[in-house]
């Protein structure tokens, strides 16, 4: 389920780097494979909510330009396949620089045998679930409410 919402979150933010409508995404995710409507709509409502936070807090955090390098250290204990899987999520922009850092200090708590594709989608989908509440559950609400999804 987890690689699921990340499947449907990395089309919604490519659909959303090729075309401006919210319509013709869904309708291509729909011809790609067969998503639940509603995982689509909790996924944009989430790729929406974090851009929001990107923004509202990119003064306090200072969004960086830098692109990271990872050591070799970092490559051999999450192998080349992750780290390309990382590097894909990166150059779509699903993920920033900041929060692959983020991912990046979280894996290290995973020993080395367990960093796999299912927990980077664990790291990756922790990145748009607002846990400390920094953003409001309202626009949730909104936006379900003004969408063409449901």
């Amino acid at each position: 389920m987890i690689t699921e919402i990340v499947n449907v979150l990395e089309e919604l933010v490519r659909g959303m780097n090729t075309t401006s409508s919210l319509d013709e995404i869904v309708k291509n995710l729909n011809i790609k494979q067969k998503y639940d409507k509603h995982i689509i709509a909790t996924a944009y409502s989430w790729i929406y909510e974090k851009i929001i936070r990107d923004i509202l807090f990119e003064e306090e955090e200072k969004l960086s330009d830098s692109f990271r390098i990872f050591s070799e250290e970092e490559i051999s204990m999450m192998g080349v396949d992750n780290y390309n899987y990382l590097l894909h999520f990166l150059n779509i922009g699903l993920i920033t620089n900041n929060d692959l850092n983020l991912i990046m200090d979280r894996m290290r708590l995973f020993p080395p045998e367990q960093v796999n594709i299912e927990n980077i989608n664990l790291l990756v989908l922790s990145l748009f679930i607002d846990i400390d509440g920094a953003m409001p559950p309202g626009s949730r609400l909104l936006l379900n409410s003004s969408d063409t999804i449901n």
